[in-house]
C-alpha cells in the first residue's frame, strides 16, 4: 500500500542539464574545421563506394572523438558523445540564438559527476571556441529523486496542482496492470513519476549497468521497485525566479525541487467519498506522507560532490565495435535458420576472409586512385614496388570485384583503369602468358 514504507531510501540529484555556450572570436575557424572533417569523412565513404548513415561519421574536436547525428532545427549540426550531446551552427545564421548548445546525459552525469563533466566539456572539448568571459545560459534542468517506493497505486484524482492547466495535462502510460509513467503539466514546467527499473530495461547495457551500480552504492535495492520523481524545468520557467546560468541552476536545485513539490502535490483520497473526490473538496485532502517526505528529503549536496579529475577521464573513442555488429549479424543468422539453412563455422571463417580481402582491395584502389588523380604517371610506378605474388593477388581481387560491379557503375571505370595498369605491369614482368 502507499504508506507502508517509512523514510524509504532515496537519492537526490540532477538527471539532465541543457545549456548554451557563448562562442568567441575563434569560433568561426572552430566551426569550419568541423564542417571540413564531416565532408572529408563523407568523401572517404563515397570513394570506397560505401552506403553510410550520419552516425557513421566520426570526427575529432580537440582530440576527442564525437559522432555526427545530422542537422536539426535552426541550422544546428548535432554530435553525440558517450557523455553528452552538442550542437553547432554557422554564426551567420539564426543570429538571435547562441552558436553552441550542450545537453548532458545521464551516462555522463553519473559516470563523472556533473561538475567534472561540465569542466570536461567547457575547458577541454570547447576550448578555443568560447568567449573569454564564460557565459553559459541554462535552457533546461531536470531535478529528481530516485526513491525505493512503488507508486503503482497512483491515480489521476490523487494529483493536485495549483495551476488549472496542469490538471488538464495529466496522463499515464502503463504496461499491462503496471504503472510505468505519470506525466503532469507541459513545458516549461512538468513532473514525471516513473518506474526507473522498467525504463532501464530498454536502455543500453552501459547505462543499465551504470545505474544499477549507482543505486546499489547509494543504498537502493534493485530487487525492489525504484521510482523516479522528476521535475523538468525550462528556461521560460527558470527566468521567472532569476535563474539564468548553469551556476544559478545548480545552486538552486534544492529550492527548485521543493518548489515543484508545492506546485504539484499528491494527496490522500482514501478518506474522501467519490462525490468529494470529484468536487473542489478534494483540495482539503491531506498530503500523502510519502510526498511530504520526498519534498523535505531532497538534498543534493553529496551528489554535487561527486567529481572526477580531468586527467583521469579516459578518452572515449567511437568505433564500430563487435558489439554493434552482433544484432544485425544475429538477425541474418535467424533468417537463414528460418529457411532451413544452418551456417557452419567454416562458412563464417570463409566469409570473414572474403570480407577482409574485399575491404583491403577497396583501400588499395582508393590509394591508387588518389595517386592517379595527383599524378597520372605515378600509378605505374607504384605497381613496380609490388612483389610478383602481391601483384598477382591484387589482379585476382580486382577481377573478382569487377565481376560484381555493373558496367554503368561509376566505380567500374576506376576498377578497369586500375586493372589495366596492373595488367600492363604483369605483362612487363612476363607473368602473363598470351594465347597467341
Amino acid at each position: 500500500m502507499k504508506n507502508n514504507i517509512e523514510n524509504p531510501s532515496q537519492i537526490s540529484g540532477i538527471d539532465a542539464l541543457y545549456y548554451f555556450a557563448q562562442s568567441g572570436g575563434g569560433y568561426d575557424n572552430f566551426y569550419m574545421d568541423i564542417i571540413e572533417q564531416v565532408e572529408d569523412k563523407k568523401a572517404e565513404f563515397q570513394a570506397l563506394n560505401y552506403t553510410y548513415a550520419d552516425n557513421d561519421i566520426i570526427i575529432k574536436i580537440n582530440n576527442i572523438d564525437i559522432k555526427y547525428s545530422g542537422a536539426g532545427r535552426d541550422g544546428f549540426l548535432w554530435f553525440n558523445h558517450e557523455f553528452f550531446r552538442v550542437g553547432f551552427k554557422d554564426s551567420e545564421k539564426s543570429q538571435n540564438i547562441h552558436n553552441i548548445r550542450v545537453q548532458l546525459n545521464a551516462v555522463g552525469i553519473y559516470t563523472l559527476g556533473i561538475k567534472s563533466l561540465l569542466k570536461y566539456i567547457n575547458e577541454e572539448f570547447l576550448k578555443e571556441a568560447l568567449f573569454n568571459e564564460r557565459y553559459f545560459p541554462v535552457t533546461r534542468i531536470d531535478v529528481n529523486m530516485f526513491i525505493q517506493h512503488n507508486f503503482n497505486y497512483l491515480h489521476k484524482e490523487m494529483i493536485l496542482s495549483k495551476k488549472k492547466t496542469h490538471s488538464a495535462n495529466i496522463s499515464e502510460r502503463t504496461s499491462g496492470y503496471e504503472l510505468e509513467t505519470y506525466y503532469v503539466g507541459k513545458k516549461p514546467f512538468l513532473l514525471r513519476i516513473y518506474n526507473k527499473l522498467k525504463e532501464l530495461e530498454g536502455a543500453s547495457e552501459v547505462k543499465k549497468e551504470l545505474m544499477h551500480n549507482y543505486f546499489l552504492i547509494n543504498g537502493l535495492d534493485t530487487r525492489k521497485p525504484i521510482f523516479n520523481v522528476e521535475f523538468e524545468l525550462h528556461r521560460e520557467f527558470l527566468k521567472q525566479y532569476g535563474i539564468d546560468t548553469i551556476e544559478d541552476a545548480l545552486s538552486s536545485a534544492k529550492r527548485l525541487f521543493q518548489m515543484g513539490c508545492e506546485h504539484i502535490k499528491l494527496i490522500d483520497t482514501s478518506s474522501l467519498t467519490e462525490k468529494q473526490i470529484q468536487s473542489s473538496n478534494r483540495k482539503r485532502a491531506p498530503i500523502l506522507p510519502i510526498w511530504q517526505y520526498i519534498k523535505e528529503s531532497y538534498d543534493n549536496k553529496e551528489f554535487m560532490q561527486i567529481t572526477t579529475p580531468l586527467e583521469k577521464i579516459e578518452k572515449i573513442s567511437y568505433r564500430y565495435s563487435l558489439e554493434d555488429a552482433r544484432k544485425p549479424i544475429k538477425r541474418q543468422i535467424m533468417r537463414l535458420l528460418v529457411h532451413g539453412n544452418a551456417p557452419t563455422l567454416l562458412y563464417f571463417y570463409e566469409l570473414l576472409l572474403d570480407a577482409k580481402e574485399a575491404f583491403q582491395l577497396r583501400k588499395d584502389i582508393e590509394a591508387v586512385h588518389k595517386n592517379f588523380v595527383e599524378d597520372k604517371s605515378k600509378i605505374n610506378e607504384d605497381f613496380k614496388s609490388y612483389s610478383d605474388e602481391g601483384l598477382l593477388a591484387f589482379e585476382k581481387r580486382l577481377s573478382q570485384d569487377m565481376q560484381g560491379t555493373l558496367i554503368d557503375d561509376a566505380q567500374y571505370d576506376e576498377l578497369l583503369h586500375t586493372y589495366n595498369a596492373v595488367h600492363d605491369e604483369l605483362s612487363h614482368r612476363g607473368l602473363i602468358k598470351f594465347p597467341f
